[in-house]
């Protein structure tokens, strides 16, 4: 059975989550909050928030190759907001796009024991020049509701499959087949995106070869 948490203010759902995990065997469980003070994003990123922005974490099992959970991830949101009308775009490894390619949400997983924790973060709207919204207009935002549809969306529509998976989470990403930087550490790979690998990561073909990149932050050349 599921647990549903939402909060007025914290500093992170991730962390409220892995509190309450720490205490106790809690299974499902998803954390909202109405406003989130110091949300993460990969790396040294911040999740900014906004009166657009619905903040939670929950737990998931793992994908059915656990490397690809972000991947699945965000393909279950870009359908979840399909069937709403919107088309959000995906970008390698776990950011969400706008049509005109401004970032819109992205997803952060972390694991606990046999559970992947999954931070998500999206900008329903937003009127920042920065950053894009799901939605062109504001409208009154309900995020609890919100939250608990789209995490039950989630745990009702998992991919046991990593080869439809794949092909349903490149016909949303919108670099497929474009040249693209890869940044990882001190490292660069500039080539054509063309595909997932077997285990989620990226796959950028130059005059080298095809590359086999796991981890990065992705850029249009």
């Amino acid at each position: 059975m599921e647990k549903f948490i939402h909060v007025d203010r914290c500093d992170s759902t991730q962390d409220i989550l892995k509190e309450q995990l720490s205490q106790n065997d809690a299974g499902d469980l998803t954390v909202s909050c109405e406003h989130q003070t110091l949300g993460r994003g990969r790396g040294e990123n911040v999740w900014q928030d906004s009166p657009g922005t619905l903040c939670f974490s929950m737990t998931v099992k793992p994908s059915v190759k656990p490397s690809f959970t972000a991947i699945e991830l965000s393909a279950l949101v870009r359908k979840f907001f399909k069937q709403k009308g919107r088309d959000v775009l995906l970008k390698w490894p776990n950011d969400l796009m706008t049509p005109d390619q401004k970032k819109c949400g992205g997803i952060l997983v972390q694991t606990h024991q046999s559970l992947s924790l999954a931070g998500i973060g999206l900008n329903l709207f937003n009127s920042s020049e920065t950053f894009g919204g799901i939605y062109e207009a504001s409208f009154e935002l309900e995020k609890k509701s919100w939250a608990k549809e789209l995490s039950q969306f989630i745990r009702s529509n998992r991919y046991t499959d990593t080869e439809s998976l794949s092909r349903e989470w490149l016909d949303g990403c919108y670099h497929q087949n474009c040249e693209v930087r890869v940044f990882e550490a001190e490292n660069e790979t500039i080539g054509k995106f063309i595909g997932l690998g077997p285990y989620g990561e990226a796959l950028i073909e130059n005059n080298q070869g095809i590359h086999h990149l796991f981890n990065g932050s992705l850029r249009l050349v």
